[in-house]
C-alpha cells in the first residue's frame, strides 16, 4: 500500500523493503506474490519518478532471478510493459540490468524471441555487454543467451555483429568473473549451434573455456559447465573427439559422482555428469571405449538408474542410450551389467520422461548383434510391453515402441511374429504407417515388411488383409511430391517380400496402378528406388511359380521388359539386377 502513495522516498524506501523479503524462502515470496505485489510493481514500472521505478525493478528482478518457477502475473498479457521494460534498459545502468534479467526469464518461447527481435533490445543489450561492471554484463549476457536459444534467425543477427561477437570473445577471457565467462559462452555456444559461428579457433576457444568450467573448484560453476558441454558437443563428431582429448576433463567428470558436502548439489552434478559423457561417447567407438574403460561409467550408471533422483535417473538412461550403440559394448559391458532389468522396471513407470528415454535405450538393447534380445524375449510379458508402448499417447514413446517391434521382428521365427500380431495386428499396423510422422511411418514399414517375410504368412495374411494392405501402401508410391524417397523405397521392400508369396503375386499383378508405378520407378533418377522395383518385379515373374507366364506377359505389354533392357547401360549395381530380373522373362 505504501508503494501505491507514489510518494518518495517513503514508496522507494517500501519497495526495498519488499525487495529484502523477495529474498526469502519460497512461502514468503508466494505471500508476497498473492498480496499483490507484482501488480503493484508493475504500476510502479510506468511512474516518472526513476528512483521509485529502479526500485520496483529491483524487486521484480529479485522475483524472477531467485524464483523463476515461481507463479505470477504473465509479463506478456500487461498491455506495453515489455515495450516499457526495454525503453527503461537505457534509462540508467541499474535499470538496464534490472530490466534485461526480466525480460530473459520471461522469454520462453520462439513468438516472443520474434517479437523482441523486432525491437531494439540487441543494440541496449551490447550496452551493457561494453560496460566494464559485471554486474552489467551478465544481465545482458543472461538475457541474449535466452533470446539466441534455438533461434536462427536472432543468432545470425548476432554473428553478424562483428563487433558484438568479439566483444563476446572478450568476455569468456580467464580474466573475466567466472559468471561472466560462462554466461558469454553460453552465448557463443547458441550461436555455434546454429550454424552462425563457423571459424574452428572459435569452437576450440568456446571449448576450452567450457573444460575449464568443469575443473573448477566451486561446485555450481562445475555444474553448470557439465551441462553447457553437453550443449555444445552434442551432434557435433569433430567437438566430442576433441574433449575427449582431455584426461582431465575425463577425470574431472567422474569426480562429479563422488558426494559434496551440499546434499542439493550432489544429485545435480550426477545428472549434469551423465549428459556429459552422454554427449562424448555420441558418434564415436573409441571414446565409448575411454568412458566404460578408463572412467568405470557402468558401476555408476548403475546406481544411477536406481537413484532417488528423477533428473539423475533421466540422465543416467541418457548415458546408457549413448554408450548402447556400441555393438562392443552391447556384447560385453552392457550384457554383463545387465541393463535390461532396470530398462523394464523404468519403462513400467509413469513418468513421460522415464518411459520415453528408457524405451528408447531398449531399442538398441532390441538390435539382431545384441545378446541382451534373447534375454528380453525370455522374460515374460515383453511382447505386451512393447505392444502397449505403440498404444500410447506420446509420439516419442510410439515411435520407440513400432522401433523395438521393428527390431525383434527382424529374423524372428513364425511363433514370435504370430505373438505379435495377436498383440499388434496388421491393421494396426496399417493404421500407424497412415501417421503424419515420417519417422513413425519409417519404423512401421519396417515392421510390416518384418511380418511380411515367408512366403506362406505372406498369403495367408494378404489374403485377409490384402485389400487394406494395397488401399494403404499404394497412394504412397503414386504420389511422389508428397512422399519422400526413404517411404516409397520402404514400400517398395514392403511390395518386394509379399511378391514372395504364391497368391500374393497375383494380387499385385492385378492392380494396374501399382505396375505402372513399378515401371516409373525403373527409370526413376533414385539408383535405391530402380533396384527396389527390378527386384519386386523379379519376384513377380520368376519361372518356377505358377502363372509366370502371364505375369510376364502382362508386364511386357505394359512395357517393363522393354524398360529393364534399357536399364542394361546403367550402373553396375541396378544393370545388375536388370540382368536377373530379364532372364526369367521367356
Amino acid at each position: 500500500d505504501v508503494i501505491k502513495l507514489h510518494s518518495n522516498p517513503i514508496s522507494v524506501e517500501a519497495a526495498y523493503i519488499c525487495n529484502s523479503l523477495a529474498h526469502g524462502d519460497v512461502q514468503c515470496v508466494e505471500h508476497l506474490i498473492s498480496s499483490g505485489l507484482m501488480e503493484t510493481l508493475i504500476d510502479g514500472v510506468f511512474l516518472e519518478e526513476q528512483n521509485l521505478v529502479e526500485a520496483c525493478l529491483r524487486t521484480m528482478r529479485t522475483i524472477f532471478y531467485q524464483h523463476p518457477n515461481m507463479e505470477s502475473p504473465d509479463l506478456w498479457k500487461v498491455d506495453n510493459l515489455i515495450p516499457r521494460l526495454i525503453d527503461l534498459m537505457t534509462s540508467s545502468e541499474v535499470a538496464g540490468q534490472c530490466c534485461a534479467m526480466i525480460i530473459g526469464r520471461v522469454c520462453k518461447s520462439r513468438d516472443q524471441q520474434a517479437i523482441l527481435s523486432t525491437t531494439s533490445i540487441l543494440n541496449n543489450i551490447n550496452s551493457l555487454l561494453l560496460s566494464e561492471s559485471t554486474r552489467s554484463n551478465i544481465p545482458g549476457l543472461f538475457c541474449l543467451s535466452e533470446l539466441s536459444y534455438d533461434n536462427h534467425f536472432v543468432a545470425q543477427e548476432v554473428a553478424s555483429n562483428d563487433l558484438l561477437v568479439a566483444r563476446l570473445f572478450e568476455l569468456m577471457r580467464r580474466d573475466k568473473y567466472i559468471l561472466v565467462q560462462y554466461n558469454a559462452a553460453k552465448c557463443l555456444t547458441n550461436l555455434f549451434r546454429l550454424g552462425a559461428l563457423t571459424e574452428e579457433s572459435s569452437k576450440t576457444r568456446i571449448l576450452d573455456t567450457i573444460v575449464y568450467l568443469c575443473l573448477s573448484e566451486e561446485v555450481p560453476i562445475k555444474h553448470i559447465g557439465a551441462n553447457l558441454l553437453h550443449e555444445l558437443i552434442e551432434q557435433n563428431s569433430e567437438l566430442q573427439l576433441w574433449a575427449s582429448y582431455s584426461q582431465h576433463l575425463m577425470r574431472g567428470l567422474s569426480r562429479f559422482f563422488v558426494a559434496t558436502k551440499d546434499p542439493e548439489f550432489s544429485p545435480r552434478l550426477r545428472a549434469a555428469a551423465f549428459k556429459a559423457f552422454a554427449a562424448l561417447g555420441e558418434t564415436q567407438e573409441e571414446i565409448r571405449k575411454s568412458i566404460i574403460e578408463g572412467e568405470n561409467i557402468i558401476s555408476h550408471l548403475k546406481f544411477g538408474l536406481q537413484d532417488d533422483s528423477l533428473e539423475v535417473q533421466v540422465a543416467a538412461l541418457s548415458c546408457l542410450h549413448s554408450l548402447s550403440r556400441s555393438v562392443k559394448q552391447l556384447r560385453t559391458n552392457l550384457l554383463e551389467a545387465e541393463v535390461w532389468q532396470p530398462l523394464l522396471r523404468l519403462i513400467k513407470t509413469n513418468d513421460d520422461e522415464l518411459v520415453r528415454t528408457s524405451s528408447r535405450t531398449l531399442c538398441n538393447l532390441l538390435l539382431d548383434f545384441s545378446p541382451s534380445k534373447d534375454i528380453l524375449l525370455k522374460q515374460e510379458g515383453t511382447v505386451e510391453l512393447l505392444s502397449k508402448l505403440v498404444l500410447n499417447s506420446d509420439d516419442e514413446v510410439k515411435l520407440n515402441g513400432v522401433w523395438a517391434l521393428m527390431n525383434i521382428t527382424y529374423k524372428a521365427n513364425s511363433e514370435l511374429r504370430s505373438k505379435i500380431l495377436s498383440h499388434f495386428g496388421v491393421l494396426q499396423i496399417l493404421e500407424t504407417v497412415e501417421d503424419d510422422c515420417p519417422k513413425l511411418k519409417i519404423k512401421a514399414l519396417g515392421l510390416l515388411r518384418n511380418i511380411l517375410c515367408d512366403p506362406d504368412e505372406v498369403d495367408r495374411i494378404m489374403t485377409s488383409h490384402g485389400r487394406e494392405v494395397l488401399k494403404t501402401l499404394v497412394p504412397i508410391l503414386t504420389d511422389s511430391d508428397k512422399w519422400s524417397d526413404e517411404e516409397q523405397e520402404q514400400v517398395l521392400c514392403v511390395f518386394i517380400n509379399i511378391a514372395t508369396g504364391h497368391i500374393a503375386k497375383d494380387l499385385l499383378t492385378e492392380r494396374d496402378d501399382l505396375m505402372n508405378c513399378l515401371l516409373n520407378f525403373l527409370s526413376h533418377f533414385n539408383s535405391q528406388l530402380q533396384i527396389a522395383a527390378t527386384t519386386c518385379i523379379t519376384h513377380l515373374v520368376k519361372s518356377e511359380d505358377s502363372g509366370c507366364l502371364d505375369r510376364q506377359n502382362k508386364l511386357k505389354e505394359m512395357g517393363h521388359f522393354k524398360e529393364l533392357q534399357t536399364l542394361l547401360s546403367a550402373r553396375p549395381e541396378v544393370s545388375d539386377r536388370a540382368k536377373i530380373a530379364l532372364q526369367y522373362f521367356q
